[in-house]
């Protein structure tokens, strides 16, 4: 069983620092499509509820200490709107020691775009309707940032084999994911992909790579990317002939993410694509 250890103040900042670290939070959701929490908690009737929420947030949150009459702000960085329904769930836990309402607005946002000022203004807003709502501890979740900006992808095609390299373009070409821009460039030796600047953008990449190739081969190509400081954005096909389980378990050890092996089925490659651009956009 795992237990709540007792915020401290240390975990309670002034509303002054709340745009610093909301801009932080938003850079890693655009750049790594990190999802993060925001919830308003406003109590009229009572200015000790920051005591409380102190007591109920968790070790990772942080609360914003805002003027008073305005929300106070919780901000939970990696965390859905499922898991801040646990947040909820503890502070209506409180009821029976409190006699004041406390409303409560949860908003997920997924949308890199999204500003502070759209932010605050729709946490204010959707906390005040839920104190229109009956009960001790009325809640909304507003979903108006959970929708998702268009997204481009990069896609690296790398084999020698120019029939192998139109067939898995053609078959990427194909995949179809709502708000998703595939940018496909092909390539017939590692070497050449490592020289180029093409994988070295801010874009999550798919690298669909043989292992065996003129110059570079595809393991060498892997190293590359997964010393790279911002290694998880590569998802990495490696692609092979050889059916030794031992190989396939070295490649997987050493940062592949799947494995094709050749000849392979077009519609079972076309679902696997499909599969992880789903798990990048949507997560």
């Amino acid at each position: 069983m795992c237990m709540k250890t007792q915020n401290s103040e240390l975990n309670m900042l002034d509303a002054s620092l709340f745009r610093q670290l909301f801009y932080w939070q938003m850079a890693n959701t655009k750049r790594f499509r990190q999802v993060f929490t925001v919830v308003f908690v406003k109590s009229p009737e009572s200015p000790e509820i920051k005591e409380i929420l102190l007591e109920q947030i968790r070790n990772s949150d942080l609360l914003f200490n805002f003027p008073t009459g305005e929300p106070d702000v919780i901000l939970m960085a990696n965390t859905g709107e499922e898991e801040a329904d646990v947040f909820i769930d503890r502070l209506r836990g409180t009821e029976t020691t409190r006699s004041y309402r406390v409303g409560v607005s949860v908003i997920e946002i997924r949308n890199g775009d999204a500003t502070l000022e759209e932010i605050l203004q729709v946490g204010n807003d959707s906390v005040n309707r839920a104190l229109q709502l009956p009960g001790n501890t009325p809640y909304v979740k507003d979903r108006t940032f959970r929708k998702l900006e268009r997204q481009c992808v990069r896609v690296s095609i790398i084999d020698e084999d120019p029939i192998v390299t139109m067939v898995i373009q053609k078959l990427v070409e194909r995949v179809y994911i709502k708000q998703l821009d595939l940018d496909i460039r092909v390539f017939h030796d590692g070497q050449y992909f490592i020289e180029s600047d093409w994988y070295q953008s801010s874009h999550t990449h798919l690298v669909i790579v043989n292992d065996i190739l003129p110059r570079k081969n595809g393991l060498e190509v892997l190293y590359t990317l997964r010393e790279l400081p911002n290694a998880q954005k590569y998802h990495v096909f490696m692609m092979t002939k050889r059916k030794s389980e031992a190989e396939m378990i070295f490649a997987y050890e050493n940062g592949v993410d799947d494995y094709i092996t050749k000849p392979f089925n077009p519609h079972l490659f076309e679902s696997q694509i499909k599969k992880v651009l789903n798990r990048i956009y949507y997560g």
